[in-house]
């Protein structure tokens, strides 16, 4: 079955690569429109995490319409993800990315105390591959091994290609720390929940959009104890294959004597930094994560028919308590 489905996607990437860039257009935003209406599922998660997020801000037509949109961005990406593989080398990169904000990597690497870009599920992310084609010192990148053997050698050949090493969750954090003390650029995702040592990932429980959420920690934690430069960085879509990255400048992350504390407060500027960018670009963030599961008060966030109505209530009570 693994080679069967390895086999649909070689197929799928071929078609892609064939057909015009305005065919593979049209053909992602019906992709992602179908996807919406049909997988009820995630439609359900889309709609409670927007209804979260933006409250009252916007009705369910505009919920609608922005959920809908967010599958056809992420479908159009994918297809431009695919057309791209065969098509960017060193000599054109510059032809399908407009990266603006490369003076803050090149000052980060001249630190000599390695550097960590930080990412999320927005836009087209997996692009920043190709910031490879600079002048960089040695890369590495987290990522979790594909449960699919085939398509796990497919996505080790690419990042062969670029010289990229592969640092698993587990045990990453010692990992990265000996790469940053021999200044390599890293990159991490750090928009999604965290969970605990025992699934490898490290996290403290921080507002995002006002919700106390389970955050990652890796990157303020490792820039603590390494000096590393943490550059927080966007793929935005500009249009048909063409696509802006945003790196952005380093935030002032505080240190006293108190590291528990200061890794909260730490890790609630970048969840600030990621709430920008959704707001500005709502249809190109990941919606389809639940990221407030498990969060005491929400726990039927993502089965109720009115995430709205909770979402409210769970914010009265909020503020009520603050007062």
């Amino acid at each position: 079955m693994d080679f069967f489905i390895y086999m649909i996607f070689r197929l799928f990437m071929m078609v892609i690569c064939i057909i015009p860039t305005s065919t593979g257009t049209a053909l992602g935003r019906i992709i992602g429109r179908i996807f919406y209406y049909v997988d009820r599922h995630h439609q359900r998660i889309i709609r409670a995490n927007i209804s979260l997020v933006f409250g009252k801000a916007i009705d369910n037509r505009k919920t609608e319409a922005l959920g809908r949109e967010s599958c056809e961005y992420l479908a159009m990406n994918i297809i431009d993800l695919l057309k791209l593989n065969k098509i960017v080398t060193a000599e054109n990169y510059r032809k399908f990315l407009d990266i603006r904000g490369l003076d803050h990597l090149m000052q980060a690497i001249k630190r000599g105390k390695g550097t960590i870009a930080v990412m999320g599920h927005f836009g087209n992310f997996p692009l920043i591959r190709y910031a490879c084609y600079l002048n960089l010192p040695p890369k590495a990148v987290i990522i979790r091994k594909l449960d699919n053997p085939y398509l796990e050698n497919f996505v080790k050949s690419l990042l062969k290609t670029h010289d990229a090493k592969i640092i698993r969750p587990k045990g990453a954090l010692n990992k990265i720390r000996e790469l940053l003390l021999k200044n390599f650029v890293t990159v991490t995702l750090a928009d999604q929940k965290a969970g605990g040592p025992k699934q490898h990932r490290h996290g403290v429980s921080v507002d995002l959009f006002g919700i106390p959420s389970q955050t990652h920690i890796t990157a303020p934690l490792l820039q603590r104890r390494t000096g590393a430069a943490v550059l927080p960085t966007f793929v935005i879509r500009k249009g048909p294959l063409s696509y802006r990255i945003e790196i952005n400048e380093p935030p002032r992350f505080i240190h006293t004597k108190d590291e528990a504390l200061d890794l909260k407060k730490n890790a609630r500027m970048l969840n600030e930094i990621f709430e920008s960018y959704i707001k500005k670009y709502p249809q190109e963030w990941f919606w389809l994560h639940r990221r407030w599961k498990n969060v005491p008060g929400l726990e039927n966030l993502y089965k109720t028919n009115n995430p709205l109505k909770l979402a409210e209530d769970f914010r009265k009570k909020i503020e009520a308590s603050q007062v």
